[in-house]
């Protein structure tokens, strides 16, 4: 008997103990209703047709971004109330939880790659023992950035661009954001972990309960009890704390194809892989601090009233990138398993169609964003000057026209990073907020003035999206002439 036949038998013996225990109403034994879920999985991945499997994957994903990014838009929603300077401290903090962000998606998006590889090959010790290593990593990390922030925290406000006037709500804010640091990178690698195996929906779970945790405290907190831009704070740390829980117990239960053993973390064996693999969202996410970072620094010689504005702007447009990257993560599994599994042509398909899909959702999102652009920003800039309001309009206009080519970038940069192709994934990445940022926030500013800081954002990811672009055109000739000499070879 064949290797391909024994395991088709094996399978099938599984599923028929498993349906006898499911009817005697004894408890499952772990290992047989793991092989049952791993069994599952596996024909989900590499049979699903890739349209209905990436946008049922994407659902879950999009939710996880949205909830992520609204934590801090919910907080500049209530904060407004209080006045530009609050509304200005929050911006100042966006930078530090792009940081944040961005060491939790190195051990998350590198362990979750990994993750998606191993199980296509079927390795699901070596996928356990990765979750493990990226879990303690970012805990670790996070720890490491919130002690360095609570020691030197009035240095590190300065240089993100605080004012004589922000600085101190920035510190009540910043505290309790900081002390989030770990409970945010580890609900990130477990948030990654779950949607890698294929369970988008436990990590939904997670999430949204600690979205809507936050919300509510944040309305308990700021407006019933007036604890002002510090009770801001500490509903995310409670909704990113709940978050956490959820899915840990998510990841040590049954209900999980790879378990979580806690004896595994204290190795770290596969921590130079995970963060190989996840450097390129790493850079992705740092560069979004950095670049939020000398925006801040750029408005700082306008006041509190710019700072409102730009920060209002870019986290409008933060929520529909949240879903633009939401969709990437649904993609970003099924081209990593149809990879590791060796389907090529689906691998292929899987890029086509979230190509396509993602250029044209960004498409209806730059119209609506054009129209509605003045409408958006009054909603978080109540308190604040018409000039904040002009800006702010500004800004999402301009992001309006650059949407498409964002959409470009990302799919591009997601794709190389999902194959492991560590070099160009990590190049493409850069490009958006470093290659083509870092010249312009020194050029349009001087040129344009306030206005030009408006632009900056726009401008790169519009340079950005057509490099990516000249990327994705090389591949698809260097891939229709291998196609052409193989068949050419055959005939």
């Amino acid at each position: 008997m064949g290797r391909s036949s024994r395991q088709r038998s094996y399978s099938r013996a599984d599923n028929g103990i498993y349906d006898r225990l499911i009817l005697s109403g004894i408890d499952i034994p772990e290992s047989v209703d793991t092989q049952k879920k791993a069994q599952e999985n596996h024909s989900k991945m590499a049979e699903t047709p890739v349209p209905s499997l990436i946008l049922s994957l994407s659902v879950s994903t999009i939710f996880t971004m949205l909830v992520a990014t609204t934590y801090n838009i919910v907080d500049t929603y209530f904060v407004s109330y209080i006045g530009e300077s609050s509304v200005a401290a929050v911006g100042i903090m966006f930078s530090v939880m792009a940081l944040i962000q961005a060491v939790g998606y190195t051990w998350g998006m590198g362990a979750g790659s990994e993750i998606a590889r191993l199980l296509g090959k079927q390795k699901k010790r070596e996928a356990e023992q990765t979750l493990a290593t990226a879990l303690a990593g970012g805990i670790l990390s996070g720890g490491i950035m919130a002690v360095i922030f609570i020691v030197f925290r009035d240095f590190v406000l300065r240089l993100l661009g605080a004012t004589d006037t922000s600085l101190a709500p920035a510190e009540h804010y910043g505290l309790y954001i900081m002390l989030a640091a770990p409970v945010m990178c580890g609900a990130y690698v477990l948030n990654n972990a779950l949607r890698a195996e294929g369970q988008p929906y436990l990590a939904l779970l997670g999430i949204l309960a600690g979205g809507l945790s936050n919300v509510l405290l944040d309305y308990i907190l700021v407006i019933v009890l007036g604890l002002g831009i510090a009770g801001a704070g500490m509903a995310t740390l409670a909704g990113q704390g709940i978050s956490l829980v959820i899915m840990y117990i998510c990841v040590r239960s049954r209900y999980s194809v790879i378990r979580l053993h806690v004896s595994d973390m204290w190795g770290l064996r596969y921590r130079m892989r995970i963060v190989r693999t996840g450097l390129p969202s790493f850079l992705r996410q740092g560069l979004m601090c950095l670049a939020t970072v000398m925006i801040s620094r750029s408005c700082r010689q306008y006041g509190d009233g710019a700072m409102a504005g730009i920060t209002v702007a870019n986290k409008i447009f933060a929520v529909i990138f949240a879903v633009l990257v939401g969709y990437g993560q649904g993609f970003t599994p099924v081209c990593g398993f149809a990879y590791g599994a060796g389907l090529v042509s689906r691998m292929k398909r899987s890029l086509r169609f979230t190509m396509i899909t993602a250029v044209l959702f960004m498409c209806a999102m730059g119209v609506c964003t054009w129209v509605w652009a003045s409408r958006l920003a009054g909603v978080f800039l109540q308190t604040c000057g018409v000039k904040s309001l002009q800006l702010a309009a500004l800004s999402l206009r301009a992001h309006a026209i650059s949407m498409p080519f964002a959409a470009v970038c990302l799919v591009i940069g997601m794709y190389y990073q999902a194959l492991g192709v560590y070099g160009k994934a990590t190049l493409i990445s850069a490009l958006r907020q470093g290659v083509c940022f870092i010249p312009l926030v020194f050029i349009l500013p001087r040129t344009y003035g306030l206005d030009g800081v408006a632009y900056v954002q726009a401008a790169a990811d519009v340079l950005s999206g057509l490099a990516a672009l000249v990327f994705y055109i090389v591949m698809c000739v260097s891939s229709r002439k291998d196609h052409t000499q193989r068949r050419n070879s055959l005939s």
